[in-house]
């Protein structure tokens, strides 16, 4: 696979994207065809992430197949975990990086609940692998607007003796609001080839019903926080490495109360939480004794 990157300088940031296409098995029936792959990589610490990129709906989104290290990638995947070293670090991959992809049929599955929210389309969970944690992604279904924003809902979880009812949808909940900033690279090709940031908010909100968005305003709205994207010697990103002895990063949650417009706003760290180990933890200020 010969792989192309962008020009720009990448020596500051905290990773690089690389492409290439691979070529498919030949078979007799069909025309030559190839597999878009995208790499992701992370300069601090070093890892690699390896995405296939795939058609579904006339769309393009990124399937992720391989991680050099499963403590830092945001999805655990599937596969017995090996030993691998990049960057002379040693760490556990999964995955296979040369996976390749054929031409199958998608299905577009839309909802129109109310004029407010327009037409949702259904965001698959494999196209969301890497980009958000896995335990967001388990606790949410996601639906993106005609904005091209994301919403996402929490999952039911009804026992085989429960049924769907009312009082269900009354409780209330959360909604994980995905605010899309897009870059001044404007893609009109359809290829899904500019740049862009999300905000990740999980807002608190009265009732489970889809239809409705009400807040909760007396429970604080959280930005999520990167830890992947965080500066070297930050505090985020040494809270961030710290967690990560605990429990994997696609386990981990590090939330902000801050009011956070954009993706390069200051935030402070006020709750940590790793749900799979069950541990929360809150900030707390402490009067400075003499």
């Amino acid at each position: 696979v010969t792989l192309r990157m962008s020009s720009k300088d990448y020596s500051h940031e905290p990773f690089a994207i690389l492409a290439g296409w691979i070529e498919n098995a030949k078979r007799p029936d069909v025309y030559s065809t190839h597999t878009l792959k995208e790499i992701v990589v992370w300069q601090h610490p070093p890892s690699i992430n390896v995405f296939n990129v795939a058609e579904h709906g006339r769309r393009h989104f990124r399937v992720l197949e391989y991680t050099s290290n499963m403590s830092l990638c945001m999805h655990e995947v599937a596969g017995e975990p090996y030993p691998d070293r990049v960057g002379g670090i040693l760490s556990m991959s999964a995955g296979v990086p040369m996976t390749t992809l054929d031409p199958d049929a998608s299905l577009i599955v839309t909802r129109a609940l109310n004029s407010e929210l327009g037409t949702q389309t259904l965001i698959q969970d494999r196209f969301l692998a890497g980009l958000l944690p896995t335990c967001l992604v388990e606790k949410y279904t996601f639906w993106q607007s005609e904005d091209d924003n994301i919403i996402g809902y929490e999952k039911q979880n009804l026992s085989e003796n429960e049924e769907e009812n009312d009082d269900e949808d009354d409780r209330p909940s959360t909604r994980l609001k995905i605010t899309l900033a897009k870059g001044e690279d404007f893609d009109k090709s359809g290829f899904c080839n500019s740049s862009g940031e999300a905000l990740v908010q999980r807002v608190p909100v009265t009732t489970a019903r889809d239809e409705i968005f009400e807040v909760d305003k007396m429970i604080p709205t959280l930005t999520l926080l990167n830890v992947l994207s965080a500066p070297p010697a930050s505090f985020l990103k040494r809270i961030g490495m710290l967690l990560s002895r605990l429990d994997n990063l696609a386990h981990v949650l590090i939330w902000s109360t801050s009011n956070i417009k954009s993706a390069h706003s200051p935030a402070s760290i006020d709750i940590m939480e790793l749900p799979r180990v069950n541990l929360k933890f809150k900030s707390q200020k402490v009067a400075s004794v003499d």
